[in-house]
C-alpha cells in the first residue's frame, strides 16, 4: 500500500508512506474536507488532531512520524482510501444522503 502527500506551498516536498499504519491517535479536530473521489462536495469531519504513523520508507526503512493538524487530516483521509472509505463514511446517515443527492445532480 502507498500514499503519497504533499502539502507544501510549491508541492515540491512529497510525504511518501509505504505500508502505512496509524498506530496512536490524539485529541478531535474538524476539518472541513473534500476528495477528488467526490467532486464538488465537501463536509466537516472529525478526525484525530494529531497520529502517530509507522511505515517504510521508498527503500524500505522502517520509520514513524506523529503529525498534527492539517497533515494529521490528509494521513486519515487517504489511509481511508486504502480501506475503501471515502470521508462522506464519517458523515451521519443524513449528511451522507444530501451529499450523495448533491453529487447525483452534479453529475450528467
Amino acid at each position: 500500500q502507498l500514499v503519497v502527500i504533499d502539502i507544501s506551498e510549491d508541492n515540491t516536498n512529497p510525504l511518501i508512506l509505504v505500508n502505512p499504519k496509524i498506530v496512536e491517535k490524539y485529541g478531535i479536530q474538524k476539518h472541513e474536507e473534500g476528495c477528488l473521489s467526490v467532486p464538488g462536495i465537501y463536509a466537516s469531519v472529525k478526525r484525530a488532531e494529531r497520529d502517530k504513523v509507522n511505515y517504510q520508507n521508498v527503500v524500505g526503512e522502517n520509520q514513524q512520524l506523529e503529525a498534527e493538524g492539517v497533515l494529521a487530516v490528509c494521513i486519515q483521509h487517504e489511509l481511508d482510501h486504502l480501506k475503501g472509505m471515502v470521508f462522506l463514511d464519517h458523515l451521519s446517515t443524513l449528511k451522507k444522503k444530501l451529499a450523495m443527492k448533491k453529487l447525483a445532480k452534479a453529475t450528467p
